[in-house]
């Protein structure tokens, strides 16, 4: 993909700036969309066990060797709660509630209320996630409370949840991964650090500060056991541990578009659109697909190209109504929900108006949607479409806006995964809610939820 003339092809920063003062909103909003007449890549809806109200997920998803997939939702001012689906008898169990494992509920303390992370797993089946409190317990209590974040590791034969360590006395994970080469676990948390755990070993030793202003959402490891991750402004952090060296890279940079309008309009500044959204290794190329925050723009990551790696730009994997150049301008800002299929196909699942975040509390303007409101030319449901990009063909598919066999709306989606054995898509998020006793929320303060577990199948 040639590179436009709004980045400087050497460095990738902008040459030219368009300034919130100076935008021209079109009189026909690509945040509009005409239901009848659009596509629909159905999906197939499934409830999570038990009434335990959760109202978000990130990232918190994960498809095992067995063929059962795992999720881990999230709680503000509760717990986090961690799930098992088998898509072989479609049943969905509850497994832990980390406040209840910590012995954390009704003490008056700010708790383990979210699992922010994507899970791993090692040679033995053994599935590995990270804590998090994020504004989790009593809003009035005292945030020294908090015990500390740790990592946990999941059983399947013995089905228990054991918590391994600490992480940290304060801050919780963002993003995880696990690696295989040194048996470790490396984790990025909320002061910036990356923190590691020796599995063998059963130690956690922080290894460093690598971001000091909006901290990446995931990480990733190559084959060799080298770790990386993005920062403002559109840099690239790796971690190696032969050498045992964070360095920052200092000659590659991501690719941004200064077109697109600012994850939130209550704080117009460049953040965490100038840094991958998302990312995946990807054992058969060798090379890691990611996502930008700002325009969804799908890349790859060959980091055995030259001393700190070579970046191709792809496509942008928005909505179908941002294709047009036009409109690139209102991009919403990327979701977590990526996955490379069986069949060599990269899904995405991008919304369509805004930027997603459940119930999508501000604290820092009064109605931060209505900021949106008047940028867009109105209030849009935020609805997921499903695009595609073939690796082998190099093909841009969009499969339609998503909804469930019963006809209700997806909203934004937290992350996504490809079954083990069956193959099927599977993604964790909003889901329209049509009965009041099961609404946990509103999106954007008009629009029901709860949160489901949907699956495509793309042999059909």
């Amino acid at each position: 993909m040639k590179t436009s003339l709004f980045f400087n092809t050497v460095t990738g920063f902008p040459v030219w700036v368009l300034t919130l003062f100076s935008l021209n909103i079109q009189a026909v909003y690509p945040q509009e969309i005409d239901f009848s007449s659009e596509a629909k890549a159905i999906v197939k809806h499934y409830r999570f066990a038990g009434d335990h109200r959760e109202e978000s997920m990130w990232s918190a998803l994960y498809a095992a060797k067995s063929g059962k997939i795992y999720a881990g939702l999230c709680t503000h001012a509760e717990a986090a709660h961690f799930y098992e689906f088998d898509p072989a008898t479609q049943t969905m169990r509850h497994i832990v509630d980390l406040t209840a494992l910590h012995g954390e509920r009704g003490e008056g303390i700010n708790t383990n209320g979210k699992i922010h992370v994507r899970m791993g797993e090692d040679g033995d089946g053994n599935i590995y996630f990270g804590g998090l409190n994020e504004d989790t317990g009593p809003e009035s209590i005292d945030p020294a409370s908090y015990p500390g974040a740790f990592w946990y590791r999941y059983n399947p034969k013995s089905d228990e949840v054991e918590i391994l360590g600490k992480i940290s006395r304060h801050y919780g994970l963002l993003g995880m991964v696990v690696e295989p080469e040194y048996g470790r676990l490396y984790g990025l948390a909320e002061d910036g650090h990356l923190y590691m755990y020796d599995i063998r070993e059963r130690y956690t030793r922080d290894l460093g500060k690598v971001d000091d202003w909006d901290i990446c959402r995931t990480i990733f490891a190559d084959d060799s056991g080298n770790v990386y991750g993005s920062f403002p402004v559109a840099q690239i952090w790796k971690y190696d541990p032969a050498k045992d060296r964070i360095t920052d890279l200092p000659n590659i940079r991501l690719q941004y578009d200064m077109r697109v309008l600012p994850r939130t309009m209550s704080k117009p500044m460049i953040d965490r659109k100038v840094i991958w959204r998302v990312i995946e290794w990807d054992p058969v190329d060798k090379v890691a697909y990611g996502i930008m925050g700002g325009n969804s723009m799908l890349f790859k990551y060959d980091v055995y190209r030259g001393s700190e790696g070579e970046i191709e730009y792809l496509v942008p994997l928005t909505a179908p109504q941002y294709w047009d150049e036009a409109n690139v301008r209102m991009i919403p800002f990327a979701t977590l929900a990526l996955t490379i299929s069986n069949d060599r196909k990269i899904y995405f699942a991008p919304t369509a108006s805004g930027s997603f975040d459940y119930i999508g509390n501000s604290w820092d303007v009064k109605d931060e949607e209505k900021t949106q409101a008047k940028l867009s030319g109105g209030h849009f449901p935020p609805v997921s479409y499903l695009v595609s990009y073939d690796l082998k063909n190099r093909q841009r598919k969009s499969h339609g806006l998503m909804l469930t066999e019963e006809g209700n709306m997806v909203f934004g989606l937290g992350g996504a995964c490809t079954g083990a054995k069956d193959g099927k898509i599977y993604f964790v998020g909003a889901i329209e809610e049509k009965d009041p006793g099961k609404v946990v929320g509103e999106v954007a303060r008009r629009w029901p939820f709860s949160m489901g577990l949907v699956t495509f199948d793309p042999g059909k």
